[in-house]
């Protein structure tokens, strides 16, 4: 593979993928706590994957990390999700081709193995993006080496993972990520090393979760190995958006394609692909779908956008993009709409910002970044406990 590529995963590189954005712990100005507890509780909590731990972080009122834990997990993830119900934390294993599961305690933000946990999913080296549908009934992980889709009903008391009937469902070159529309009945998996960077669109069966291709699926994004990345949906459901950080050269765009509301069926809309940094990689939105936030992973910087409702285009909001520090891989955005957190894989730090609910400028809040005393940060979430 070329050398873009290998700058884009920020690692070694072998036969057709092995990635190793890892994060580690710590967070806020104090130090990563230790013991099994140190934090009282809090109304949100951020968790990163990181290199053989997860660790959490408690919130403040202000947006401010706080370290509460540092719990044993993957040595290689870049995928992070938790259920709706804040019940469960599910982390991908690259390297073990698993899924680990932690029960999430609300009032302290702890986390603690599920039994049975890891789960399986493919064959070692796989494991990549994973994703919840609204319900949470059931989870989607993406095969990253084996070119499938692995599908399991999610426990609704213990958290436990059981393959679906079928699974893993077929998948392209690469597939990297993965999201749930918000009507449940949709995934949308990217191929990034597919020569015209296609996705993979699936119906899901409300009842066992299987999976069905969509109509034309997979759909093109453009030629060239576009490189497809981060996943957004907008519009409050209307719109998918792709990062485009591309494979042998930066692609430096983000395209945007309308969802058909029956058949999940997707086309680009007019204007497609908008201009975004060097090398635009993970995707957040708002909880409203009013604003996109991506990664810049060459320039050091997140791309604000403001997006419209209508049609779908996307707007560069007054000042983007934002300042970061070194390498920033993940973004998500707080339940609260108030925050933004993005996680600076060479620098070690998180990078907070207040979000403008009207203008979606974002500003640095006094003391971001903050550091972890660790570098390779990777995929970062925020979950509002309930």
């Amino acid at each position: 593979m070329s050398g873009y590529i290998k700058q884009v995963l920020i690692t070694a590189i072998s036969a057709v993928m092995c990635i190793c954005w890892t994060a580690c712990g710590g967070g806020g100005t104090p130090p990563p706590c230790q013991g099994a507890t140190c934090v009282p509780s809090a109304t949100e909590f951020l968790y990163l994957t990181a290199q053989d731990a997860v660790s959490g972080f408690k919130l403040g009122a202000s947006g401010t990390p706080t370290s509460v834990q540092n719990q044993s997990g993957p040595n290689q993830s870049i995928g992070i999700v938790a259920d709706r119900s804040a019940k469960f934390l599910y982390v991908s294993d690259f390297e073990n081709a698993g899924i680990q599961a932690y029960t999430i305690n609300t009032a302290t933000g702890l986390l603690a193995p599920v039994a049975g946990s890891p789960f399986p999913a493919g064959s070692a080296p796989d494991t990549g993006g994973i994703a919840v549908d609204p319900s949470t009934k059931f989870l989607y992980a993406t095969l990253m080496n084996s070119g499938k889709v692995a599908g399991y009903t999610i426990n609704p008391t213990s958290g436990a993972l059981t393959a679906i009937a079928g699974s893993p469902f077929p998948a392209g070159n690469t597939p990297s990520q993965a999201i749930v529309d918000p009507s449940g009945k949709f995934l949308f998996v990217n191929n990034f090393n597919d020569s015209m960077g296609t996705i993979n669109a699936y119906g899901i069966d409300p009842t066992t979760g299987v999976l069905t291709p969509v109509p034309g699926s997979p759909f093109p994004t453009q030629a060239g190995f576009p490189g497809p990345w981060g996943l957004a949906i907008t519009g409050g459901g209307k719109f998918l958006c792709v990062a485009m950080v591309g494979t042998v050269n930066a692609n430096n765009a983000i395209s945007v394609f309308s969802i058909d509301p029956a058949t999940g069926v997707l086309g680009q809309i007019v204007g497609s692909p908008f201009p975004a940094g060097q090398g635009p990689l993970a995707l957040a939105t708002d909880a409203a779908g009013k604003f996109l936030f991506a990664t810049n992973l060459f320039d050091d910087s997140v791309s604000a956008f403001a997006v419209d409702g209508s049609s779908g285009e996307l707007t560069q909001v007054a000042g983007s993009p934002f300042p970061t520090h070194n390498v920033p891989v993940s973004v998500a955005v707080a339940p609260d709409g108030k925050y933004v957190y993005v996680s600076n894989s060479a620098s070690g730090d998180v990078s907070v910002y207040s979000l403008n609910s009207t203008t979606g400028s974002l500003s640095p809040l006094a003391g971001s970044p903050f550091s972890t005393g660790q570098t390779e940060l990777g995929a970062l979430t925020v979950v509002k406990a309930k």
